[in-house]
This record gives structure tokens, C-alpha cells and sequence, in this order.
């Protein structure tokens, strides 16, 4: 992999990290903002922003770093202006209803090459803060696709198949089972573009794209389906492709919850042209580690 410059420019690919890390926090925002008060009453769900940094959190899930997180980590501000020690303090005291017990056990990824990226691991490493590898982005120019689009698989908007939608893309980014109901309010929203491949009535293949500033995040989930092994995928890949630069886009970015892509999922997208550019550390509260 190349090194990464100044600006968060990744030296000899051409790829523009701060603004690809930006779009993927937007993804993550906006899913937070998509659900109805009613679908998530009393789970503690919160998202709360702190300058450039944002703190996400389900207390009802308090044991689930993949779906309490504080994002934006070595953006301008976090350590300067004291971003991610606030966000952090509400990650380490948020209580649910009146349990004794506070705080929530979450991760902190923090994006290599950004304006503070350095200050923040070194202000998280003097905290005890515990550093993982954390997982490999794989991003994608905006060229069309290269690869043929799969024969007999038809990909329907999300209006037209919502049955089990969320589940499956939950489950692939390794979310608690209450990360489907956030997947489950997209209808709608005209940033978001949601597909699912099928054969006859069978789903193969999910996605859920959103798009902010030319760059488009995607989250993708597959299921089993015989004599066709990465078909739906790249059926869905082929939609999304198509469509994101129907409108501008010129990036993709496969977005993640701090784990690798299932091992199928990852063969289609470099197939269909994505490539692993770099590996974003994921960091954990020592007092979550020890407890």
C-alpha cells in the first residue's frame, strides 16, 4: 500500500482519505437520524456531536462496539478543542434508565493521515486506550463498472422488496440484532439507495448506498443461494455503480462497524474494481478491556 501524505492525500493512488472518511461518517450520521422515534423507544439510541466528532451509542446495547462508536477521531479539533475527550466522556458516563451501571463499551477508529489523526492516538494512548489493526478500507473510483452485470439476477428497489431487508445487512457489519431496525427507516430518503438482487423469490444479495459530496458509502450483506456464489453481489455492485455516477460520484468506500467484510463480499467487491487501500486502527476504553 502507498503512504499517505499531507491532507489526508494517500500518496501514489490519488485517493482523498479525508474526504472519503468524511462520507462514511455521514452514512453512519445519517442511518442514526433515519429511524422513527417508536422504532428505537427506550434503547438509549443517541447521537450526539461534538465539533467534528460524533458519538453514537445505544445504551440498550451498551456491550456492542460495533454499534457504539465515536467517529471523526483525528479530524481538526479532536484534541485541540477538546472533541474527543467530550465524546468520550458521554461514551464512558451514559447510564441507561436508572442502572447503576454507566458507560458503554465502544471503539474509536481513528482514520490515518487526517489534520490530528497523530494527536489523537497518542492522546488515546496515554490513556490506556487498547489499539486493534482495525479493518482495511476498500474504496473504487468512479469508472464505470468493467465487469459484466449477471444474467437472470433482478435488482429491485428498495420499495419493491423490504421483506428482511435490514437483518441481513446488520448481521454482515457484525451489529447487535437492534442494527436492522436503523436499516429498516431508509424508505424515503432521497440520499439513500437501497437494492436487493433477486432470483424469482429469493434474495441473493443487499445493499444500502449513501451518497454525500460525490463520494458513495455502501453497506453490503449476501445470502446463499446454489450455482450462484458472488452473482448477487455483483448484480447489486453493478446497480450501485450505475446509478451513484448517474449522479456525480466519483468515489465508493465499502463502509464497516470496525470488522472485515465477509470473505464472499470482499471477492465481489474487488471484482467489481474496488482495491484495499489502507487500515484504519480501531482503539478501546481500558476500562471496558478490564471489565
Amino acid at each position: 500500500m502507498d503512504a499517505m501524505g499531507e491532507h489526508g492525500m494517500y500518496v501514489g493512488s490519488g485517493w482523498d482519505v479525508a474526504r472519503l472518511s468524511e462520507s462514511e461518517k455521514a452514512f453512519w450520521i445519517a442511518l442514526w437520524d433515519a429511524p422513527i422515534p417508536d422504532a428505537l423507544h427506550d434503547s438509549g439510541a443517541d447521537s450526539v456531536r461534538f465539533g467534528s466528532v460524533r458519538a453514537l451509542l445505544v445504551t440498550a446495547q451498551r456491550h456492542d462496539r460495533g454499534i457504539n462508536c465515536v467517529l471523526g477521531a483525528g479530524e481538526p479539533g479532536t484534541v485541540t478543542q477538546g472533541h474527543l475527550a467530550d465524546a468520550v466522556s458521554l461514551m464512558e458516563t451514559r447510564c441507561f434508565h436508572m442502572e447503576d451501571e454507566r458507560g458503554v463499551d465502544y471503539r474509536v477508529p481513528v482514520v490515518p493521515g487526517l489534520a490530528e489523526s497523530a494527536a489523537a492516538e497518542k492522546w488515546l494512548a496515554e490513556r490506556g486506550y487498547l489499539c486493534t489493526d482495525g479493518a482495511a478500507k476498500l474504496i473504487r473510483d468512479g469508472s464505470a463498472p468493467s465487469f459484466v452485470e449477471p444474467d437472470g439476477i433482478e435488482v429491485l428497489d428498495w420499495d419493491s422488496w423490504d421483506d428482511g431487508f435490514g437483518g441481513p445487512l446488520a448481521e454482515s457489519l457484525g451489529l447487535a440484532r437492534m442494527g436492522e431496525t436503523f436499516f429498516a427507516c431508509l424508505l424515503g430518503d432521497e440520499d439513500w439507495r437501497c437494492y436487493c438482487g433477486i432470483v424469482g423469490d429469493d434474495p441473493l444479495a443487499y445493499v444500502a448506498m449513501h451518497v454525500h459530496e460525490d463520494v458513495a458509502s455502501i453497506a453490503l450483506a449476501s445470502r446463499p443461494y446454489s450455482g450462484r456464489d458472488g452473482e448477487g453481489q455483483l448484480a447489486v455492485l453493478h446497480r450501485c455503480i450505475e446509478d451513484a455516477r448517474a449522479v456525480g460520484c466519483n468515489s465508493f468506500i465499502l463502509v464497516d462497524a470496525g470488522g472485515e467484510a465477509p470473505i464472499g463480499d470482499r471477492e465481489s467487491l474487488l471484482r467489481a474494481g474496488f482495491e484495499v487501500a489502507y487500515r484504519v486502527p480501531s482503539w478501546r476504553s481500558p476500562a471496558r478491556v478490564t471489565a
